[in-house]
């Protein structure tokens, strides 16, 4: 199932990019750039994106399975101390991390695919969302926690390192430029491959964001 879901995720990604990509490329003029100036922005917002590729692909924020009083079903509170691993206090926060890191049309991708159910054409629910923002129940403005759906069956699971130095700019298509970066994607058997990603940035009005995915997974991942 987790395979299904993944490649779910995967397909809805690049059927966005692939109509973006299907445009004549002489429709829009390539944009100007600084070289050093996209590398630095690229290198800090990679770094960025594996805290949010754990959050939202990996294993990701703990929740309290403890806490019975304030469970929802499968749905627990967030783990305090997981929380504090990654910085976050509300479900806000998520939000905040990752307009902060991605485009705007990438953060709507990973809001609906993560932070919200996912429905096929009849309605019923393909996969549930992984949090969700539980309110207090006098005041349905303040939040009281985040709720973590325990049966999430993690996609991502190998470690993926980032070799930084690696990042050159590749390409430039309208507006997106791309960079690549060398990344080692070690398993659970300690198989390492290598890999180069081929990462999007689009400069929005709050600066650079990246507008792909920058995540991978060795190919001898096991099931």
């Amino acid at each position: 199932m987790k395979i299904k879901v993944f490649l779910l995720t995967i397909v809805v990604i690049f059927s966005v990019f692939s109509t973006i990509s299907c445009k004549e490329n002489n429709e829009v003029k390539d944009r100007e750039y600084d070289e050093q100036e996209v590398i630095a922005s690229a290198v800090d917002l990679i770094k960025k994106s594996e805290i949010l590729n754990d959050i939202y692909y990996g294993y990701g924020i703990e929740c309290d399975t403890g806490d019975i009083n304030n469970a929802n079903g499968y749905y627990f509170p967030a783990d305090v101390l997981s929380l504090n691993k990654f910085g976050i206090e509300s479900f806000e926060d998520i939000k905040k991390l990752t307009r902060e890191c991605f485009t705007d049309a990438q953060s709507s991708l990973m809001f609906n695919t993560v932070l919200s159910s996912v429905k096929d054409t009849n309605g019923n629910i393909i996969h549930f969302a992984r949090y969700y923002p539980e309110y207090e129940t006098l005041d349905p403005t303040a939040e009281k926690c985040i709720m973590v759906y325990s049966k999430y069956e993690v996609l991502l699971k190998d470690k993926i390192e980032y070799l930084y130095d690696t990042v050159r700019v590749f390409d430039v298509e309208g507006e997106t430029i791309y960079v690549n970066i060398d990344v080692k994607v070690t398993n659970s058997k300690g198989n390492v491959q290598d890999k180069t990603l081929k990462i999007g940035l689009i400069e929005e009005e709050s600066g650079f964001r990246i507008d792909t995915p920058t995540y991978a997974r060795n190919s001898n991942f096991e099931e």
